[in-house]
């Protein structure tokens, strides 16, 4: 998944989900306190759409595996 300005990602694996940067850069040069202001508040809105998806995820992981076979979160892959 990614937001609408497509700076962060959210991955989801069996240890739980997590957002990362896309690049080092997050956003453009800003001379003004009103350019500072919205480009903060486009990325907290990104941020709040990657915390909406990681929720969905870590949810869909507490309900246990889908198929017969797949790890769940429950399941204890260490000492299988």
């Amino acid at each position: 998944m990614a937001g609408i300005l497509d700076k962060f990602h959210v991955g989801h694996g069996v240890h739980g989900a997590k957002v990362m940067a896309r690049s080092n850069q997050l956003t453009n040069d800003c001379a003004t306190d009103g350019e500072i202001d919205a480009a903060i508040q486009a990325l907290k809105d990104d941020l709040d759409a990657c915390a909406w998806e990681m929720k969905r995820l870590v949810a869909i992981d507490r309900r246990g595996a889908l198929f017969e076979g797949w790890p769940s979160a429950k399941d204890d892959l260490q000492n299988a």
